[in-house]
Order: structure tokens, then sequence, then C-alpha cells
């Protein structure tokens, strides 16, 4: 029988024990779906159990590997998708009440990707309706309930990829796939004590995605460990015909040696200063970065989902207000949304002089731990997010990485950003942080 000591191992080390017929892809496959069994329900961590497809795609990934064919260090690795990825012949419900039962006949491009790569998907992922795309106040706004988090189930998982925190953080996946707007990937990576990558704009192709906003969503790993969101971003990154904006710029294989001692980093963290990396506070631009990408977002998720306001099924979501969103933004012109572009690219402009003299930002993901799930979400985390508003404005990677944790021993997390394209950085500061602490190996007492 496979234990919880071998649910937890990182990808790697998954991968190193298929390939060497260690371990077996359909016993690993069965034993995270027992544990999905067990323990989804009191997390609402998956919306949709895919059984019968994961066992196929396992005995298929290990038929490969009996015949000598190794697809490389995903193959046999199960893993959960984000429930606004379509899945063929699978239930994606965007996390929303009036689209529980829509289906789709094909795979979104990250989901056909990892099936190449020999990944085993096991379902999908709880999420917040419509990736909050239309807002929400409280953490009930999905149709798989509130995401419960696996280090206290009366707190929250974190939004809007909640059930995809909540199954790597429990062990009931290798690994999952979220997407961000703003905070969707390092907010329930930060609660739930797990690393989690958002990848530069265009790095991923977003092709069978549920669109929120065409020039926000991003799509990345989230995982226990720097090095297995490496490996994965590898797997999904890439061009795409389906979808123009996904770009073909290399992702790095490997670390490489690098000396801290000369990189530029603009914050404060004690393990990294130990590290060697120079460490200084530094000003961010002056700049209107949430009240550009406020506007900008819900323009665009408002136009995202017209057929619901259309059609009157947007009376049927959780959050009282999506309803009234066009009414709530009536007062933005199209001429304030070309003011709030051309700003944006203004931004862009002076973050890449920033990047100049620094090489990271290296800051608090979120300014406290997970909140609790009747709490009303404006009140409980009332604190601006200047880093992710110009962060996700500007389409840079960030890389959340856990490091301690806070009231009621709940985790806590600090955020790595770069310039565009540069994951290799971020990847390789994660691997070398948690290399020399242990933060990333926090396991929740969710038995």
């Amino acid at each position: 029988m496979i234990g919880e000591d071998v649910l937890y191992l990182p990808v790697s080390e998954l991968s190193a024990r298929i390939r060497t017929h260690q371990l077996s892809p359909v016993e690993l496959t069965r034993a995270y779906l027992d544990r999905i069994r067990k323990l989804s329900p009191r997390l609402n961590a998956f919306e949709t159990v895919a059984e019968d497809v994961a066992l196929m795609q396992a005995r298929n990934v290990e038929s490969e590997l009996n015949r000598g064919h190794w697809l490389g260090p995903l193959h046999g690795i199960p893993y959960g998708a984000k429930d606004l990825l379509a899945t063929s012949g699978i239930r994606t419900t965007w996390g929303a009440r009036p689209l529980k039962e829509q289906v789709f006949d094909h795979d979104a491009t990250v989901v056909r990707k990892l099936r190449d790569a020999g990944a085993v998907l096991l379902g999908k992922c709880a999420m917040v309706e419509l990736a909050g795309g239309l807002g929400y106040r409280f953490a009930d706004a999905s149709v798989s309930g509130p995401g419960r988090n696996p280090w206290n189930p009366s707190r929250w998982t974190g939004g809007s990829s909640s059930g995809s925190g909540a199954a790597v953080a429990a062990g009931l996946a290798g690994f999952a796939l979220g997407t961000e707007t703003w905070g969707s990937i390092l907010c329930p990576a930060a609660f739930c004590g797990i690393t989690g990558l958002r990848p530069t704009y265009g790095r991923v192709s977003r092709a069978g995605a549920m669109v929120c906003s065409w020039t926000f969503d991003k799509i990345g790993p989230l995982a226990r460990s720097a090095a297995d969101c490496r490996l994965v971003l590898q797997a999904i990154a890439g061009a795409d015909p389906a979808n123009p904006s996904a770009a073909s710029e290399p992702v790095k294989h490997g670390t490489v040696k690098r000396d801290w001692s000369n990189m530029r980093a603009a914050s404060a963290v004690s393990e990294l200063r130990a590290m060697g990396l120079d460490l200084v506070e530094a000003k961010l631009p002056d700049f209107p970065a949430s009240e550009l990408a406020g506007l900008i977002i819900s323009a665009e998720a408002i136009s995202a989902f017209e057929k619901l306001f259309e059609d009157g099924r947007v009376l049927h979501l959780r959050d009282v207000y999506a309803a009234h969103q066009p009414e709530i933004n009536a007062a933005v012109s199209g001429a304030d949304l070309v003011k709030a572009w051309r700003m944006r690219a203004a931004l862009q402009e002076r973050m890449a002089d920033f990047f100049g003299d620094w090489d990271v930002i290296v800051t608090p993901n979120f300014l406290s731990v997970a909140s609790r799930i009747e709490d009303d979400l404006y009140q409980a985390l009332p604190y601006s997010d200047p880093v992710g508003a110009i962060g996700n404005a500007c389409g840079l990677p960030a890389i959340a990485l856990p490091c301690g944790y806070g009231k009621e021993h709940m985790p806590a997390s600090f955020q790595i950003v770069a310039a565009p394209w540069d994951e290799g950085l971020l990847l390789d500061l994660g691997e070398a942080f948690q290399r020399s602490t242990v933060f990333h190996l926090g396991r929740p007492p969710v038995e």
C-alpha cells in the first residue's frame, strides 16, 4: 500500500521511482484517488474526480514505460487541473452553478501537453466562480462550496485557484494547474504553504481556458517545490497556433551556478541575505497600477461573460453583486479604457527601467494568514496589493515561496518578482532558498 510519505514526495522523486519501476503509475494514481475520496469532500478540493480517465491514462503510460518508452519527468505523475481548463468529456464548470453541467469536446492546450508528457489527469480542481472575474465577497462563491484550507478547514484556501492549492497542500495530487488574473496563483500558494509560479504573460498558451481577462490571464503550476514548478513549466510553456499571444521563449532546463552576491534584490529577507543576495529597500514607480488594473480587468470580464448577462444566467451565481457589474462599471467610458491601456504601456516602460537597476523584487506575498471561511473578504483582506497590481498589469513572472507560519500556525509566504521571461532566475532562486530551508516540506494535519 502506498502511504502518505510517498504521496508527498516531490515530482522529481516520484519520477525517479517510476522510471526505475519502483513505483507503478497505476498504483500511484489509485493511491491519490483513494486519498481524494477520503479528504477532498472535507476541503472542497475537487469539483469532478475523473477516476476512469485517470486509471486509463495511468495504464497507458505504464504500458509505455514497460515497453521502454519514457516520456520525461512527468511520466506517470498524477495532477489536478483547475476547473476552467477544457477537458474533453469531463465537466468543466468554471466554478459556476449555471454552468455545472458544461462539457467540452476538446482539451485545453496545457491539458494536451501534459498528457503528451505522460502526466495523469485526476480530475478538475474546484475554483471560485468565473475565477472571480465578476467579483466575490465570500469564500463560498463557488459551485463546490468554500475552499477549505488543509492546515485548518475553518480557514480559506485563497482564490480563485482554491482547489488547486488545497489539492497540493493536502497531498491529493503530485501538482496542480492554476490560473492568475490578479493573485489567483500566489494567494492559494501563500495561504496553503506551497510553491506557486505565475509565468510571464504569454509564456503558456491559454487556448481552451475560460477567458476572464484577455490581457491579464496566465496559467501556471502549484506544487510542493520550485523544482517541481520548473518541471511543469517546461512541459506546458511554448508557442501555440491556437493562441497567438503564446510566445516561443525557451524555459531554462536546469539550474545554473550563480554568484548570488552579484544579484540586486529590492527588499529584505534574512534567508536570502544569508545566501549572499544584496538586498536593498527600493521604491517602485509611483503609479496608479491598482486602479488601471482593476478597470481593465472589470471591463474585459464583463465582455467575456456577456452571454451570461444576456440570458440571465448571471442571476444564478453565488455572489449577489455579480449581476450588477455592468451598472457598477457604467461610468467607465471607452475613452477611460483606452487611457488605461496607454497608462499600462507607460507603466511597463517604467518597470523595464526599474529592472535595469534591479534583478528581482522580494516582498511579502500576503500581509496576513488565510482568512476564516465565513469572513467578508473585503474586511478580512482590506490591504492593497501594489506589487500584485504592477506584476499583473505588466505581465511579470513571480514565484510564491512558503517561509514559515503565522497566527494559529497558518502558513506565511513571500514572493519574488522578476522581469519578463526571467522565470529561470526565479526558479533558481526558489530552489536555492528551498535547499537551505524546510518550510516547503511542512505538511498540514489534514488526517
